[in-house]
C-alpha cells in the first residue's frame, strides 16, 4: 500500500500557538484550508507517493545524517501566487545556513531512492493557509512579530487526510546538542 510521505521539521507549540493567533488576528475568510496548529511544520522535501517499503528504506538512510540542533526565526509573513488573491499564505523564515545544509543532505539522501521527490528550489516556510477560494483581491496587511524557535529533530511524515493531526510522525531523527 502507498501512502504520501513529505520530510520536514515540526513547529513547536507555542510557535504554531503564536502563528494561529496572529492568522486569527487577521480576519483571514478567503481560503480554503487553514493548517492546523498540531500540524505547522516546514516541509525539506516532499516525497509524495510512495511505497511503505521504499520509505522504510529512505528512514535508514536519513539516519547517517549528522547534523547539530539550531535555532529559526520567524520573520514575516509572504506568499505564493498573486498578493491579492494569494495561492499560500505562510510564515517567513529567515534565511538559515544549518537549515539549508540539512535540507541538502536530506535531499541527497533521498535521490538515491527510486522516489519523485519534489525538486523545486527550496522556500523554508510555514503554511498558514492555502488555496484561494474566491472573493473581491485583498489588500494583505499581515504582520508578524520575529519569534525564535529550537529546531532539534527532523522527520519523515506521512500524509493522513481526515485525521487529526493530519501529518503523522512515521521516523523521527534527533540533532546533536550544541545550539
Amino acid at each position: 500500500m502507498e501512502a504520501h510521505y513529505f520530510i520536514g521539521i515540526k513547529i513547536p507549540a507555542f510557535a504554531a500557538a503564536a502563528l494561529e493567533q496572529a492568522r486569527s488576528s487577521w480576519g483571514m475568510d478567503r481560503h480554503k484550508r487553514y493548517t492546523a496548529p498540531e500540524d505547522m511544520h516546514l516541509t525539506l522535501l516532499f516525497i509524495g507517493n510512495v511505497p511503505h517499503e521504499e520509505i522504510a528504506q529512505a528512514a535508514e538512510a536519513l539516519k547517517e545524517i549528522d547534523a547539530a540542533a539550531f535555532e529559526l526565526t520567524m520573520n514575516g509573513i509572504s506568499f505564493f501566487g498573486n498578493p491579492g488573491t494569494p495561492r499560500i499564505v505562510y510564515a517567513a523564515v529567515e534565511e538559515s545556513e544549518a537549515l539549508r545544509k540539512l535540507q541538502a543532505n536530506v535531499k541527497e539522501k533521498i535521490l538515491k531512492f527510486q522516489m519523485n521527490p519534489d525538486l523545486k528550489p527550496f522556500v523554508p516556510h510555514i503554511t498558514l493557509a492555502a488555496k484561494w477560494k474566491g472573493g473581491p483581491p485583498i489588500e494583505p496587511d499581515w504582520q508578524l512579530e520575529p519569534l525564535t524557535f529550537p529546531v532539534d529533530s527532523f522527520a519523515i511524515f506521512r500524509i493522513a487526510p481526515g485525521h487529526k493531526p493530519k501529518y503523522i510522525e512515521e521516523y523521527t531523527y534527533h540533532l546533536k546538542e550544541g545550539v
